[in-house]
């Protein structure tokens, strides 16, 4: 039995040649109404150079008139198989389209309503590391809801040791736009594409 499972184990390490999981703060705002929540986060990359990033048993967390909490299943929010681009050790993934959000299994919730609603339009981006994960995830239930639900977690990763990222001010004659092709004029931190070359800011 002992050899079966270290052959699984085996192969389980050599489907994946990256897999992390992150524990952080996840704030979550729905309307203008914010909370916050502990949760972890998994990366994995598989052989063929691929990401899958897992927010597992994601839930809404509502509180009572008495100060108690309420946790409203969403469920698993995955998105698989996408590509990164790595820059200065950290790398990047993005989505935008629709999603089916999949049942999760903490017993302690009785109903998930991700999968009841269908394919829903959602907006992702993270940056990692190693170490550390920001993640952004914008899910739109205006037209099923009235909702409009994004998701904050953890901490933007360092370039590595080393490595300072690139920077350049932008005047009025440079071109800036987000890695899904959006005009920025106020751009943040983040990867963006000014004046058609990758930069991190």
């Amino acid at each position: 039995m002992k050899k079966i499972s270290a052959f699984i184990l085996f192969v389980l390490c050599s489907l994946t040649s990256f897999a992390n999981e992150y524990t952080d703060t996840l704030t979550v705002t729905v309307n203008g109404e914010s909370s916050t929540q502990q949760t972890t986060i998994s990366v994995t990359k598989g052989e063929d150079g691929k990401y899958t990033l897992s927010l597992n048993n994601f839930c809404l967390e509502v509180v009572e008139p008495d100060s108690s909490v309420t946790r409203l299943g969403v469920g698993n929010i995955v998105l698989a198989d996408r590509e990164g681009i790595t820059i200065d050790g950290i790398t990047s993934i993005t989505y935008n389209d629709d999603l089916q959000i999949t049942n999760g299994d903490d017993p302690a919730i009785e109903l998930w309503m991700g999968p009841l609603l269908g394919a829903v339009p959602i907006a992702m981006e993270a940056r990692f590391n190693d170490t550390k994960l920001y993640c952004e995830i914008h899910i739109n239930l205006m037209d099923l809801l009235g909702q409009l639900i994004d998701v904050y977690f953890g901490a933007e990763p360092q370039p590595s040791a080393g490595i300072r990222p690139f920077t350049t001010s932008t005047s009025a004659s440079q071109s800036v736009f987000d890695l899904q092709g959006r005009k920025v004029t106020e751009p943040t931190k983040g990867i963006y594409i000014i004046n058609g070359k990758k930069v991190i800011r």
